[in-house]
């Protein structure tokens, strides 16, 4: 009788460890998230705007699937539904009116978006429909900080699903310390990696402004309200 209880108990033991194994990067992306200000907090939100390393100004309408896009040169302004071919776009302050032209433009803006908002809300998007999590273990980021990592990949989702990336997550505090971006999952070598660092409060959420070896996000800002031209014209 003892030792079935006892072959029991070393069966529940397997069974938990192999649980916790399976559900580590759950846990962590959970962390991290909840580090940043949590992800309802950032489903409520419904306006972020910032700059995207100098080369162009974004405002994100969340709830209504919108950005408009500013070059600070005033060359071009992309103004797009991001669930559909739909906007407006403006060309040294002038409209594009050609059908072709604009849809080209618009494509391009819904590309544009996809890029720059991941550099700034991807701890927000570890959950999304598609995304495979998977631990890696434990190592180092470029800083020699010690960090657990995880590993994300794309189930037929997003304009690259072949992309990779390798999350480092500070063990105490959760957040992100690092990125590879891997462009084919199956490659060896990272086509980039970066430090994330700057962290501060924005309204309810933290964002990590500093990307080593490429500059800042800047002029990052959490809205309730944005003037009511932003998405309508010039």
């Amino acid at each position: 009788m003892r030792r079935m209880i006892l072959i029991a108990l070393l069966l529940a033991s397997g069974i938990a460890g192999m649980a916790q194994v399976v559900t580590k990067e759950k846990a962590l992306a959970s962390g991290v998230m909840d580090a940043m200000g949590g992800y309802e907090k950032f489903q409520q939100t419904r306006y972020l705007q910032w700059d995207f390393f100098g080369y162009r100004t974004l405002t994100w309408d969340k709830w209504n699937k919108q950005v408009r896009i500013d070059y600070p040169d005033g060359s071009l302004t992309i103004i797009t539904r991001l669930d559909r071919l739909e906007g407006r776009v403006y060309r040294n302050g002038e409209p594009v009116t050609d059908k072709d032209s604009l849809n080209s433009y618009l494509e391009k803006g819904q590309r544009m978006w996809m890029n720059d908002s991941y550099w700034l809300v991807m701890p927000f998007k570890l959950f999304d429909p598609g995304v495979q999590l998977s631990y890696v273990g434990k190592g180092k980021d470029m800083n020699g900080n010690e960090a657990e990592m995880i590993e994300m990949t794309f189930q037929e989702v997003g304009a690259t699903p072949e992309n990779r990336y390798v999350i480092y997550i500070d063990q105490g505090t959760y957040l992100i310390t690092q990125w590879d971006y891997y462009v084919k999952y199956w490659e060896e070598e990272p086509e980039l990696s970066c430090t994330w660092s700057g962290y501060e409060w924005y309204n309810g959420l933290r964002f990590a402004s500093e990307r080593s070896g490429f500059g800042n996000l800047s002029n990052i800002k959490v809205l309730s309200t944005v003037p009511e031209s932003t998405f309508s014209r010039l």
